[in-house]
């Protein structure tokens, strides 16, 4: 049985696919996963590769979500993200990293997007 967070997380991960879907670009994974790290969302913007980091939030009691997205974190969605450019043949592609935070503390939720906000990998 899935736990209220769990769910919530879920929800976050939807509404962040859906928006960046309308924006434009193609998902081409969901939760990406390798040993050590995960990858909530990878997708298509042009020819850019861009691994979306989604972070949803029902309060502000331990901060916004953007701010979770620590150097440990960052570190694994690095390496994440090299091993699945390494086994998608996508060294030759420019890539990016984006986060998507939902907050649900206020009514209506809001979604915020931060483009370019991690690494680059060129």
């Amino acid at each position: 049985m899935r736990t209220p967070e769990q769910r919530l997380g879920e929800l976050g991960e939807r509404l962040a696919a859906e928006y960046v879907q309308k924006k434009g670009m193609r998902i081409l994974e969901h939760n990406y996963r390798i040993r050590g790290g995960e990858i909530d969302l990878i997708a298509q913007d042009g020819r850019e590769v861009v691994f979306i980091e989604v972070k949803t939030r029902a309060s502000r009691e331990f901060g916004r979500g953007v701010e979770a997205v620590d150097a440990k974190k960052q570190r694994a969605l690095l390496r994440t993200a090299r091993l699945y450019l390494y086994r998608h043949g996508g060294w030759e592609q420019p890539a990016r990293f984006d986060v998507v935070e939902l907050d649900f503390s206020d009514k209506p939720a809001h979604l915020r997007y931060w483009k370019n906000v991690i690494f680059e990998i060129t």
